[in-house]
Formats: structure tokens, C-alpha cells, sequence
């Protein structure tokens, strides 16, 4: 299966809707999907506070105290909500803000451990958004970003986000597993239980 990269900046990241199988047959590191299934969680609460997807998610690997950008195209009076993820090798990943320019803006802000950015541009112009892990114990780190507005916003520039992301299925099937996995384990204890009663009985 063919996997779509958009180049950003100078990063590779990959598209979102490209994807649609397990992490191994789409050629996903564990790394990246352990990324995919933190953005999920992220989206669904994003969606739950009255937010959409402005953009699809994207994702690459970073290095680590190395900087990597995209430059997407935001609209003037238009609340955005940045955030960040990276894997579980990564050490406080930072998010930063800055105009075309590349003068800085302003920085993340951490929201239980998450990196957030709250922004509201003056005008419609290119903005530079900037993600860099401090440290990353296997020397390059997977991470994600997304971009939200609010839903009601009426955007001059935004992606086609399709309501169901396959990129997430793989995450929501992992999910189901381990409910089911759990949910099968007392029963198992309970039926020992009655059998050793039974044998006293007898």
C-alpha cells in the first residue's frame, strides 16, 4: 500500500488519509502509531469541546533538539488550537509559534503534559509552527500536530477532514480488544470459583 508524504518545512509528514491499514502494512514505526493513537485521544476530546479539524493530522520524526516547521496558511480572527504529541521515547516535545518572518510569536503552553497553542491572527497570512523534543532516549523522536477552530469558524483555508479517519481504526480495533480481553477475564475466575465450591460440596 502506498503511503502519501507532504513535505513541510523540510520534514516529511504523513498524510493522514493515505493510510488506512495497520501500522506494519502502511510501513507506520511503532513509534508513529503510538503517535496516531495519542492524536485520536486528542481529537475526540477537541471534538467533544465544540472544536474541528482544521487540517488532517501530521505526522513525521524529529530529532532531537532539532527544529522542524510547517507553514500553513491561517484566517484573521479565527481562534486556532495547536497541539502536539510525540512517542514514548520523547522528552517534553515544545511547539512554537512564528510569522513569516520567523520571528517567534509565542510558545506552547503545557496541558497535562500536552504542548498547546492558542492563537488568533490579526490578518490572513502564513504562519511558521515549529515542533522540537528536548530529548529522544532512541536519538530521533515520532510526534504529531493538529490545528483546531471552532466549529461554527468559516474558514478561508482548510483541508477536506472526512468525519472517520482511517488512520485511527487501527487504534479503535486495538482498543476493542483490550475491553474484550478484560471484560472475558472475571468471567474466567468466576467459573473456577464455582467449580472449587462444587467440590467441597461434594
Amino acid at each position: 500500500m502506498n503511503t502519501k508524504k507532504l513535505v513541510l518545512g523540510g520534514v516529511g509528514f504523513v498524510l493522514a488519509s493515505a493510510i488506512i491499514a495497520t501500522a506494519s502494512s502502511a510501513g507506520i514505526s511503532s513509534e508513529q502509531e503510538q503517535v496516531i493513537c495519542k492524536l485520536k485521544e486528542t481529537v475526540e476530546a477537541q471534538k467533544k469541546a465544540g472544536k474541528k479539524l482544521v487540517f488532517l493530522p501530521l505526522i513525521g520524526n524529529v530529532i532531537e533538539n532539532r527544529e522542524f516547521a510547517f507553514t500553513p496558511k491561517l484566517s484573521s480572527n479565527i481562534s486556532y488550537t495547536i497541539l502536539g504529541v510525540c512517542d514514548d521515547n520523547c522528552t517534553d516535545l515544545n511547539l512554537t509559534l512564528k510569522n513569516e518572518k520567523g520571528e517567534k510569536i509565542t510558545g506552547d503552553e503545557k496541558e497535562n503534559g500536552i504542548p498547546v497553542i492558542s492563537f488568533t491572527p490579526t490578518e490572513d497570512n502564513k504562519y511558521k509552527i515549529t515542533a522540537q523534543p528536548d530529548k529522544c532516549t532512541t536519538g530521533k523522536c515520532a510526534f504529531g500536530m493538529v490545528l483546531f477552530v471552532p466549529k461554527s469558524a468559516d474558514l478561508k483555508v482548510a483541508s477536506n477532514v472526512p468525519e472517520k479517519i482511517s488512520l485511527f481504526e487501527s487504534c479503535q480495533n486495538k482498543q476493542e480488544k483490550k475491553e474484550q480481553k478484560t471484560e472475558d477475564k472475571p468471567e474466567k475466575v468466576e467459573e473456577k470459583s464455582k467449580d472449587k465450591v462444587e467440590e467441597i460440596d461434594d
